[in-house]
């Protein structure tokens, strides 16, 4: 029986080096994938180990086989902006660890998963697994969009059960981009330093994004979302430039994470967007480096916009210097609801170092405050009646 188990650095089918380029050896393991396994009940997949050490990506690799995983020992990441800001001479080491993949050209696409035909008479790519190693995009400066152009992980075909876990990501442009993605799964990852972490269009029920770092300045996304139905995002920690922008997407749940930001826009309806629940989640609007910031301090550390949005048991915080507000004089705004009805914002808890607000814009109806605000936090452009308040006592 054909091996089912392929080492890079021991597998003899490929004419190059793993260490030149494990690429184009990545690409002929899965064309000795194909050869042996011909027909439809005789493919199991396989399993492509990455030991540690440190590898030249010249080629794309192509990923038009179900049932594979490409594995490592480590995510191995390093924080590679700290080390460029910093004088290395001492450092014991100067370059990620573990199973390290260096994207060697501008503008490419380490692992690209597509293949030709269609979902409809082809089926889907399944049970493709990424885990447990380092995509490096090698050198780039804040940030990162457009940057170097490398793209970590691209899904352009429809797959079911994606699972991606454990990895490093750094320095990329984009570290996972993925359209019609169905009961995906990313989860442990740190995603840090890369123009967006996450984008994803056209997925389908029962995603979810959790338990991940992601780290992205102020061009990016830490995760966009188009036209998704029940993704859930829980326990993540959001940084630096903080921001979930959902395009139609509906019936999500974004819990108990951690959001520290140096910009406002932390989680952003972009279009109208129904029956979301954000809840249980941390917000630290703070002062830093970076910029210039997308929105000003009016639009919002979350805005909604839609139909039975529910915002609900968080906790906002923001320490800015007030001379550092835009607009100048400005009371920053926490929540927005800018469209939509019967959304619901309830049992919120917000302190801030000076006067801050809640924004009911004039678009607005049936809209619930429970607790979200003091009175004269309020402000409620909606039309007469359209807004119930329950304020938070307290001057």
């Amino acid at each position: 029986m054909a091996t089912t188990v392929y080492d890079v650095t021991t597998w003899t089918g490929s004419a190059v080096s793993p260490f030149t380029d494990i690429g184009a050896v990545i690409n002929d393991i899965i064309a000795d994938i194909h050869a042996h396994q011909t027909t439809q009940t005789t493919r199991p997949g396989a399993v492509i180990y990455i030991p540690p050490g440190h590898y030249t990506l010249q080629t794309t690799v192509n990923i038009d086989v179900s049932f594979l995983t490409i594995k490592g020992s480590g995510h191995g990441f390093m924080s590679e902006a700290v080390r460029d800001d910093s004088i290395t001479g001492a450092w014991v080491e100067t370059l990620p660890g573990s199973s390290h993949v260096q994207i060697a050209n501008a503008n490419q696409v380490g692992f690209s998963v597509n293949r030709s035909g269609t979902p409809g008479t082809n089926g889907r790519l399944d049970g493709i697994v990424f885990q447990d190693f380092c995509i490096d995009g090698v050198s780039a400066s804040k940030p990162y969009l457009p940057g170097n152009g490398k793209t970590g992980i691209n899904v352009q075909y429809d797959t079911d059960s994606l699972r991606i876990e454990g990895m490093g990501f750094v320095y990329l442009a984009h570290a996972i981009v993925a359209r019609n993605a169905d009961a995906f799964n990313i989860t442990n990852n740190f995603i840090t330093e890369c123009g967006s972490c996450i984008e994803m269009v056209n997925s389908s029920v029962v995603g979810k994004i959790t338990n991940n770092y992601l780290i992205a300045p102020w061009a990016g996304f830490s995760i966009f979302m188009e036209n998704n139905d029940g993704v859930l995002i829980s326990g993540n920690s959001i940084l630096w430039g903080a921001r979930i922008q959902f395009k139609n997407v509906n019936h999500a749940a974004i819990t108990s994470n951690k959001f520290v930001s140096n910009f406002s826009g932390m989680i952003v309806h972009e279009t109208a967007c129904s029956q979301n629940l954000i809840s249980a989640n941390q917000f630290n609007r703070i002062f830093g480096d970076g910029g210039p910031a997308r929105n000003d301090d009016l639009y919002g550390m979350v805005q909604i916009n839609g139909i039975e949005n529910s915002v609900t048991s968080n906790s906002f915080s923001l320490n800015v210097p007030t001379a550092s507000v835009v607009p100048a004089g400005a009371k920053p705004t926490i929540i927005l609801v800018k469209g939509g009805d019967r959304n619901f914002l309830a049992t919120n808890l917000i302190s801030a170092n000076q006067a801050v607000q809640v924004v009911i814009d004039s678009s607005s109806t049936n809209t619930k405050v429970l607790f979200s605000a003091r009175t004269d936090q309020l402000q409620d452009a909606a039309p007469s009646g359209q807004t119930s308040l329950v304020a938070t006592p307290g001057a």
